[in-house]
């Protein structure tokens, strides 16, 4: 336990340091440093005894940050699809064990989940012309992300929702950042952090509060 606890905070200080050399030109270096971190959250999970989904869902998820640490639309996709492959081993987890009678249990959980799939809908309004051909691609993808942060609301712990919900918000700034704002916005460079500290953010707690199941 002791040595998958020294996995875990090594995994958070990689993470919090990747903060300094996220504006710095993307390099094979810069994309380890940013792929490391993730993949020991799957590695803590994984000698903790957490659920196979997750392992898989964090391991699927440091994919995702290696293709998306590199430039052009086919790492883009690759990101992309390596996340979407770690957004369906997330929902089948939470299928498996959320109970819907706790969604509606408390009433903040039901206008939680409404405000989910307003933003949901206005971001996929919003981001739908300006995607063109990959608009029903990254439609349906944003779609999962719904169900996924809908699906935390029916376990007991609010943290895996705060998780999901933050995990979405880093998606969704950075396909903002893609198909709306591009790299010349004067707060593209701020974007950038958000994404990343939202996005780490949101892997630790799923990791926390999910690995006991």
């Amino acid at each position: 336990m002791a040595f998958a606890t020294g996995i875990f905070w090594l995994s958070v200080a990689l993470g919090a340091s990747y903060l300094w050399i996220l504006p710095q030109e993307k390099t094979l270096v810069r994309a380890v440093w940013k792929t490391v971190p993730v993949l020991l959250l799957s590695l803590y999970a994984g000698l903790v005894g957490a659920p196979p989904l997750l392992v898989a869902a964090l391991a699927l998820g440091a994919l995702g940050d290696l293709s998306l640490a590199f430039d052009g639309e086919r790492a883009f996709m690759g990101g992309v699809a390596a996340f979407l492959s770690a957004h369906i081993a997330y929902v089948a987890l939470l299928i498996s064990i959320a109970d819907p009678s706790i969604a509606f249990a408390a009433p903040w959980r039901i206008v939680a989940g409404c405000l989910v799939g307003v933003l949901t809908l206005g971001a996929l309004v919003r981001l739908w012309k300006p995607a063109g051909r990959l608009a029903f691609p990254i439609g349906l993808y944003i779609l999962l992300f719904m169900a996924l942060v809908w699906l935390t609301l029916g376990l007991p712990d609010p943290l895996v929702f705060v998780g999901a919900s933050l995990f979405m918000l880093s998606d969704l700034v950075l396909t903002m950042r893609k198909y709306w704002t591009g790299p010349e916005h004067p707060k593209d460079g701020a974007a950038a952090y958000v994404v990343w500290v939202t996005y780490f953010a949101a892997q630790v707690i799923l990791t926390v509060t999910l690995s006991p199941y």
